[in-house]
């Protein structure tokens, strides 16, 4: 997570986000337009403290999160509180996700929560291409995604979404969420951002 880059870093390793932080961050990966990145991964992430999705939930909420599979609350109760029986569920057999516990296996990790078989790859491909990580590594050890590089998949993800030259709030939040949900939050910590680096 971030008190992993820190450490990598030379900072202080409280894990927590920052000034400092933001703008090593930004020398490191050469971001532009950081205000607009951090607006975006930041709301995702909590400020850069949620490492990976959890898929623990009650039976009703599965209904409300997961509605398209769990049409009845009996059903829903069958994979309350079991990540590992949901993950295989709601991502089994898409994303390249083909073996039985792929689901569960490549869930959602990282500062955008990267997500499926063909994500991790892809992602592994485009550290390896960087001389940053060995083939295989991210394969064989998925939780590096929620570790070692977890700034990392955030970079990947705007990078392959082509996101950097887009400085619109809205039309960003757009392309990173799918529709509009927290803009206002992502709008406040966008101008926030911009003082840090103005």
């Amino acid at each position: 997570m971030l008190i992993d880059f820190q450490k990598k870093y030379g900072l202080v390793a409280d894990g927590k986000f920052g000034p400092v932080t933001a703008k090593k961050i930004v020398e490191v990966f050469k971001i532009k337009h950081p205000a607009q990145f951090f607006g975006q991964v930041c709301h995702e992430s909590l400020d850069l403290t949620i490492k990976e999705e959890s898929l623990s939930y009650t039976a009703s909420r599965l209904q409300e999160v997961f509605p398209k599979y769990f049409p009845t609350y009996s059903k829903a109760k069958e994979y309350e509180r079991n990540p590992q029986k949901l993950g295989n569920l709601v991502y089994g057999n898409r994303m390249g996700n083909s073996n039985p516990n792929d689901g569960y296996y490549f869930r959602g990790r990282g500062a955008v929560q990267l997500t499926g078989r063909d994500n991790y790859k892809a992602f592994e491909k485009w550290l390896v291409k960087r001389g940053l990580c060995k083939v295989n590594e991210i394969m064989l050890s998925p939780d590096l995604v929620s570790s070692k590089f977890y700034i990392e998949s955030a970079v990947f993800f705007f990078d392959t979404k082509n996101l950097w030259k887009i400085t619109d709030i809205e039309k960003l939040t757009k392309k990173v969420n799918g529709g509009t949900n927290g803009l206002q939050d992502r709008i406040n910590r966008t101008n926030k951002y911009l003082k840090w680096f103005s």
